[in-house]
């Protein structure tokens, strides 16, 4: 993994919908707090990430029904306890139906994963999302982690993706920063420098040709 042994360059933080994900942390405040507060938060969490895994996403339709502003919260709530009720703890059960009440279902994705970096900063865990071409072996994650530990504040727990067009080297997601020191990366950087300097001669050549002013 040569590639790490470069300083990646940092790009921009990327953008997200503040508002909105604003709003998902105070839902999710709520539900971290009701959970803790039962001795349930870890079981809370497991439950509501097999409702985003096995549900929402196996079941696109149910996710679009939930979110939808057409279908009125009276049906929504039906669905909710015909589907939930007796399957689903009462916290989780009695969240979605919060949720539901405040029109706030389209949110259920983001609400999940500012629970986890709620819970995530309370253990003092930070998230670290990896980029390579290829899969990373045991000794180059603990590399990884190893030199990431010097450099966040907590511990760093690395969530490794593979993308064959990256080509090689590797991206490094913390938060909201993005560190990029793919192969991909660079050769787009070249490119762009060489298209720079091209246009730049030929501009030079067209200005010695020019007569004076």
């Amino acid at each position: 993994m040569a590639a790490v042994e470069e300083a990646p360059r940092k790009l921009h933080p990327t953008v997200l919908d503040t508002s909105a994900v604003r709003i998902a942390r105070v839902y999710a405040q709520a539900l971290h707090d009701a959970a803790e507060a039962t001795g349930q938060l870890a079981a809370v969490i497991e439950e509501y990430e097999s409702l985003v895994r096995d549900v929402l996403t196996k079941h696109p339709d149910v996710e679009r029904m939930l979110g939808s502003g057409i279908i009125n919260r009276v049906h929504k709530a039906a669905v909710i306890r015909s589907g939930f009720e007796g399957r689903a703890s009462i916290i989780l059960l009695n969240y979605l139906l919060v949720l539901n009440d405040h029109s706030r279902l389209p949110l259920l994705r983001p609400v999940l994963d500012e629970l986890r970096a709620i819970r995530d900063q309370r253990l003092g865990i930070v998230p670290v999302h990896v980029q390579t071409a290829v899969p990373l072996d045991a000794h180059q994650e603990k590399e990884l982690r190893d030199r990431l530990a010097a450099l966040v504040a907590g511990q760093p727990v690395i969530h490794s993706h593979t993308d064959a067009d990256l080509l090689g080297g590797i991206i490094i997601r913390v938060g909201d920063t993005v560190y990029d020191a793919s192969i991909r990366s660079q050769l787009k950087r070249m490119r762009e420098q060489l298209i720079q300097r091209s246009t730049h001669e030929i501009q030079s050549r067209r200005d010695q040709f020019s007569p004076p002013a």
